[in-house]
């Protein structure tokens, strides 16, 4: 089972990408996987897919979205150091509002569970 990035509003009328995975089979619950401070990257992807597969529905905001659409990067050089940079600049205020709206888009179908790599 794989995802797709999608558009979402937030609770301040931004809209963001969100990694959106369906569950595989019966549904269990629903999970916002929070990114790494380097973004919805392959490796935050596979984990979102891995908990889709055991039957969790999961959300994974791209939380840099409004600085820098689409942020993605390694975990070495430049691309690290940018990482810290959206990192400091980013509000912790709106990253907890965004995860909060991802929560309050899942939590009428069952539980939902928070886990954050990182960043999160």
């Amino acid at each position: 089972m794989t995802g797709t990035m999608k558009p979402m509003t937030m609770s301040d009328s931004a809209s963001i990408g969100v990694y959106d995975v369906p569950p595989a089979g019966e549904r269990r619950g629903g999970i916002v996987l929070v990114q790494e401070i380097f973004g919805v990257t392959e490796h935050i992807r596979e984990l979102c897919d891995g908990y889709a597969a055991d039957g969790y529905e999961v959300l994974s905001p791209a939380l840099y979205d409004r600085e820098e659409p689409g942020f993605a990067v390694g975990y070495t050089g430049s691309e690290f150091k940018r990482a810290l940079e959206l990192r400091d600049i980013h509000p912790v205020e709106t990253s907890i509002a965004d995860v909060q709206t991802c929560v309050d888009a899942l939590k009428d179908k069952g539980p939902v569970f928070v886990v954050g790599y990182c960043y999160g």
